[in-house]
């Protein structure tokens, strides 16, 4: 490192520091680029932060006094940073050769996009290559190859480059999602309202360990309630997604659910409701949906449902209404509408 390195890595880390160290091994051996990495420890309960300020390579370490979420061990560790471009990364990456020259070049090219990498498993397959936003705001991932710089609607936030000056301006993560998800739309978003751009680096990639995420009671809430956060704060700019929507969707609704098989009673029933409900022939087409579903109905398979729709909750017919409760679904026969008028009214603070 540098006194004036170029660009800052920002990691925020909760546990697992295992993974946080195999990330911060293969910066040391893939980045020869000026950097500095910082680390932002979200209050760990175990020895996570002490083994960040052991490890080799040296990171400045910033211990949160609690955890503070994604979003906001990202605002605290840029207030810290140095540099004029930012990398944000989740703890559970590792940066493969080349990976960070590209996104440096894309924001150099334009200091208003967020650039981000192809993400990969272990084995080198495309696990996110950006992604589509439907009209009631669920994420609709993308895996396809990427040659060059391809923009997109969205891509996680796992791994950003981004402009310090233009994260600032933004606002930084809104704090009002706290431990959950979403945070990362909600900012691509205002960046949207700025005509700036988000855009996909086919010549970087990381590893992305997923998986596991969405497995937790407490996570599938937080997922749920984050989403209808997001959709009612953001539907007025989804209302043109409406292409991307499935046949038999719906735009303004209380929730989503996925009905696997032919059960003709419960979809009327949770149509006159105001629930946004589609029909799947057989489980294996939930691969498909990618995440977009609150609810999954099926007969038998609950187990393959659940790999298959993680973040969902997964019922049966007779314990659908439980079901939508855990989901924070609330049906009624009127629609709801959106919450905010106007976009001065829809950010919080937090700085």
């Amino acid at each position: 490192m540098n006194r004036a390195p170029k660009t800052t890595l920002i990691i925020v880390a909760y546990g697992q520091p295992a993974l946080t160290e195999l990330l911060l091994d293969s910066i040391a051996r893939h980045t020869p680029e000026p950097h500095e990495v910082i680390v932002v420890d979200n209050d760990s309960p175990d020895d996570s932060a002490q083994r960040v300020a052991n490890h080799p390579s040296r990171p400045c370490l910033i211990q949160a006094p609690t955890n503070l979420g994604y979003g906001g061990g990202i605002n605290l560790g840029v207030r810290k940073s140095n540099s004029k471009t930012l990398v944000i990364m989740n703890s559970d990456l590792q940066v493969t050769p080349n990976w960070l020259k590209p996104l440096n070049a894309a924001i150099d090219s334009n200091s208003e996009t967020i650039a981000a990498p192809i993400y990969t498993d272990e084995q080198g397959h495309i696990i996110e290559s950006g992604a589509s936003i439907t009209a009631d705001g669920h994420v609709h991932t993308s895996q396809t190859p990427v040659h060059g710089v391809k923009p997109v609607d969205h891509i996680s936030a796992a791994c950003w480059a981004i402009d310090k000056q233009s994260f600032e301006s933004l606002g930084g993560f809104d704090p009002a999602y706290g431990l959950g998800y979403y945070e990362d739309l909600d900012l691509i978003n205002t960046h949207r309202l700025k005509k700036c751009n988000a855009v996909v680096v086919g010549d970087s990639k990381v590893i992305h360990r997923t998986g596991g995420s969405f497995q937790t009671a407490d996570a599938k809430r937080l997922s749920h309630r984050n989403h209808a956060r997001n959709s009612f704060r953001w539907q007025w700019l989804y209302k043109d997604t409406s292409r991307t929507a499935w046949h038999g969707e719906s735009s303004f609704t209380h929730g989503r659910v996925a009905v696997v098989g032919d059960q003709p009673e419960i979809i009327e029933r949770l149509q006159t409701h105001n629930i946004s409900v589609v029909t799947v022939t057989d489980v294996e087409q939930l691969e498909q949906r990618r995440h977009r579903d609150d609810v999954i109905v099926v007969q038998s398979d609950k187990v393959r449902a659940s790999q298959l729709a993680p973040r969902a909750e997964i019922t049966t017919p007779d314990d659908l209404l439980n079901a939508l409760q855990r989901a924070g679904i609330h049906p009624n026969t009127r629609p709801p509408r959106p919450r905010f008028a106007s976009i001065a009214a829809t950010r919080s603070r937090r700085w």
